[in-house]
């Protein structure tokens, strides 16, 4: 999250301490943690055990080598949270990734399970893997596409904790350009979320389009010189902005507004289709059964019809 603005922050003085302090970190460990309290260190505990395993297959995925090693701080409430970071964060920042500051704090929000907690960390963890590419490559990164490979990795939902649908906006002409995320996502949620949103869809499309190693092409590329968007069209032949057109033409239509409105729709549709088998079965049967007695009515008609006429030749 708005990881350029904590660029600025690299010479700043680091606030508030931890009351569980950080240990040294090991040579071949990416990370020390810290907490808040030793309650988040307890609870917290499996979430770290996975970690450094996370961020080795993020790594491998983008073929990014660890340059740097970090912190962890896990904190309960904003006001630590706010203090760590040492900039006040919008309401929907969960967790920031600082490279500047060598750190990666997560907001650990009441009622959160550790699953959530670990979605919403390998998240930061690709943040922080794009962190340690090239300074060529990294350096023409537009914001969107940090988050949308971020979220295209954790899955974590921010759209859906909004109730984002990009379909209805995309409907209502509501639907914002990814080149006005290039710099912030700015402080109003549901915005923000659908920048989220946007831009996870436009990611998904590329490598849906054109496999898992095109982001490696595209970072090889830039770190030979090329934009991003000169990059996507050596690469897949096609612009930001025409890419942009396709996932929108996608997003534009019905169908996809009842997917996204009523995830659950076609769950309930077999479903019902499948409580119905046994109805549908049970009236095939009654109507073979009625069939079955009405060509017997026949067939014993015929029969006494023709033992009628027999009896009357004998005569």
């Amino acid at each position: 999250m708005h990881y350029i603005i904590t660029t600025l922050l690299f010479f700043a003085p680091c606030g508030g301490q931890a009351e569980v302090p950080a240990q040294r970190v090991a040579a071949n460990e990416p990370f020390v943690y810290s907490y808040q309290n030793q309650r988040l260190a307890k609870e917290m505990s499996l979430v770290v055990a996975g970690v450094p395993a996370e961020l080795e297959r993020i790594q491998n995925y983008f073929q990014i080598a660890r340059k740097f090693s970090g912190e962890i701080y896990f904190c309960g409430d904003r006001e630590a949270f706010a203090s760590k970071l040492q900039f006040e964060p919008p309401s929907w920042y969960n967790a920031v990734a600082q490279p500047a500051l060598k750190q990666i704090v997560v907001f650990v929000k009441p009622r959160q399970s550790p699953a959530q907690i670990a979605k919403l960390l390998n998240h930061e963890l690709v943040h922080w893997a794009l962190f340690q590419l090239p300074a060529r490559a990294r350096q023409q990164i537009p914001l969107w596409l940090h988050e949308g490979l971020a979220e295209m990795w954790s899955d974590r939902g921010l759209a859906e904790a909004y109730q984002v649908s990009l379909a209805w906006e995309s409907k209502h002409n509501s639907l914002p350009r990814l080149s006005s995320f290039a710099a912030e996502f700015g402080n109003e949620p549901y915005r923000a979320a659908v920048g989220y949103a946007l831009s996870k869809e436009f990611v998904i499309h590329l490598v849906g389009d054109s496999g898992d190693e095109l982001f490696i092409r595209i970072f090889n590329s830039m770190e030979a010189g090329r934009s991003f968007d000169q990059a996507l069209v050596d690469h897949t032949g096609l612009s930001v902005v025409s890419h942009e057109k396709i996932v929108r033409l996608k997003l534009n239509s019905w169908w996809r507004v009842v997917q996204e409105m009523y995830p659950h729709f076609f769950l309930l549709l077999v479903l019902i289709i499948l409580g119905l088998v046994p109805f549908v079965a049970s009236r095939r049967r009654h109507h073979r059964a009625a069939l079955h007695a009405v060509w017997q009515s026949e067939e014993d008609e015929v029969e006494m019809l023709a033992g009628h006429d027999h009896n009357i030749s004998n005569e």
